[in-house]
């Protein structure tokens, strides 16, 4: 289980300082399509952020190895968030046997936070 908490501000910086290079590095096409749609994007842009760092907690590896932000991501089928796991972090979960990921993510205006579950 990985469990991060993330201020929407912190977030909202990093995007306004680096702008497309920080977008295209943390975030795939699909989830800043999702995000760019809403009037409060900084905040799903924050809950997608945590989620993803909860992942690599439930995984065991952080950031660590050939890992990229964008090999775990946030999809959207109706309405429920569930989580995408590709590339590098795809291969360490099946060589930990992990076969089913379980996702909740909430945000208000200033934090945003995000449990990840993964099982064989």
């Amino acid at each position: 289980m990985g469990l991060d908490l993330v201020e929407v501000a912190r977030v909202r910086a990093l995007i306004e300082r680096h702008a497309e290079r920080a977008l295209e590095r943390v975030f795939t096409d699909d989830e800043r399509t999702y995000c760019d749609r809403s009037r409060r994007r900084f905040e799903h842009y924050a809950a997608r952020f945590a989620a993803k760092e909860a992942a690599l907690k439930a995984l065991g590896t952080g950031r660590a190895g050939m890992i990229r932000w964008t090999d775990v991501s946030v999809a959207r089928a109706d309405a429920a968030p569930s989580l995408v796991v590709v590339g590098e972090a795809a291969r360490i979960a099946t060589e930990r046997g992990i076969r089913a990921w379980h996702i909740s993510i909430t945000h208000t205006d200033t934090h945003a936070a995000a449990v990840v579950i993964a099982s064989a």
